[in-house]
């Protein structure tokens, strides 16, 4: 009888073994995962920006250039890149929202794979 409990003890104790590891790995896989994503968002990020931020910029010295004509064409095309910026900030916001929902999303599957791991 003892040596049928030692034996489910040490069955046990293997078993946990295997999961404390399983789980160790998962939650290095997160964490690379995590971490390789972050770096990916930031990058975008940062290139959206610069390319925004050029786009103000080129944006800026063209009114600056066309400050004071009058005529109808060069009213027109002033509009058009107005329209063209305006239109740029728009998608810009909406592909923030998606990577605020995207990271949202993420949040809620790393919780979850912590909760479902945390009641093992």
């Amino acid at each position: 009888m003892q040596s049928a409990i030692a034996k489910d003890q040490e069955d046990l104790a293997a078993a946990i073994e295997q999961v404390q590891r399983e789980t160790e790995q998962q939650a290095e896989q997160l964490r690379r995962e995590g971490a390789a994503q972050k770096a990916a968002a930031a990058a975008s990020l940062e290139e959206a920006r610069n390319k925004w931020q050029e786009h103000v910029a080129k944006v800026k010295s063209q009114l600056q250039e066309r400050k004071g004509e009058l005529d109808v064409k060069r009213a027109e095309l002033k509009a058009d890149d107005a329209e063209g910026c305006a239109s740029f900030a728009i998608d810009f916001a909406g592909s923030a929202i998606l990577e605020a929902e995207y990271a949202e999303l993420e949040a809620v599957r790393a919780r979850t794979e912590a909760e479902a791991l945390a009641s093992r």
